[in-house]
């Protein structure tokens, strides 16, 4: 796909997910959601993070997955647990020809008993907002030995970091490149981590517990 065919769909599904009947995103802007949604998702990505099938944990609107998909043209599976949001996007990618995204209103901690996606993801991203412990639980255990974790954080992650060395070890990851990119002044960053070694098979623990209790 050209860029501009590129750009066009990017901003054809913007338009959809601000003006949703339902709550997607703050921004009512095109430009701004342009700006904070679709720039703040691939600017710090490299086309060989995502491998060729990636998993998006929490995606929302459909962010960063939705734009992920288009940029790069890798296959995305978006999961979020509110249906009505996850339904609106699989509407909307179905309508505007985005054939390589899937949806599923699942949770996290739900998904490797739904089928086989255990380690079976070339990368996992999240730009949702929790803790990085909890975050990196909910990811880690879906990609393949080798694979990788995209997160997408402020200017705090550095002490989040600190508070999981733990859960990195437990989960089989290490960190290998911090990306700093700034968003209209503001400093934003991609912490990508890469699978080391297998995931035990406890993880992730079951609904609420990973938020509740990150691994320490």
């Amino acid at each position: 796909m050209e860029t501009s065919e590129k750009l066009e769909l990017v901003r054809r599904y913007l338009d959809r997910i601000i003006n949703a009947p339902l709550n997607l995103t703050a921004f009512r802007d095109l430009q701004e959601a342009f700006t904070h949604l679709y720039i703040d998702s691939v600017l710090a990505v490299k086309p060989h993070d995502l491998g060729e099938c990636f998993l998006d944990v929490g995606t929302g609107g459909g962010v960063p997955g939705v734009f992920l998909a288009i940029e790069f043209g890798k296959r995305g599976l978006l999961i979020d647990s509110v249906c009505k949001k996850v339904e609106y996007v699989r509407r909307v990618c179905e309508e505007l020809g985005i054939t390589n995204v899937t949806t599923m209103c699942i949770r996290a901690e739900d998904l490797k008993n739904s089928g086989n996606y255990f380690e079976s993801f070339d990368s996992a991203v999240c730009r949702a907002v929790a803790s990085l412990a909890t975050v990196l639980e909910l990811t880690v255990p879906y990609v393949k030995l080798g694979g990788r974790v995209l997160i997408y954080k402020g200017p705090g992650y550095t002490e989040e970091l600190g508070n999981s060395v733990n859960a990195m070890k437990e989960l089989g990851v290490k960190l290998s490149d911090v990306r700093c990119y700034s968003i209209q002044g503001k400093d934003r960053y991609l912490l990508v981590f890469e699978k080391i070694a297998n995931t035990p098979e406890k993880y992730p623990r079951r609904a609420g517990i990973p938020e509740k209790r990150p691994i320490r």
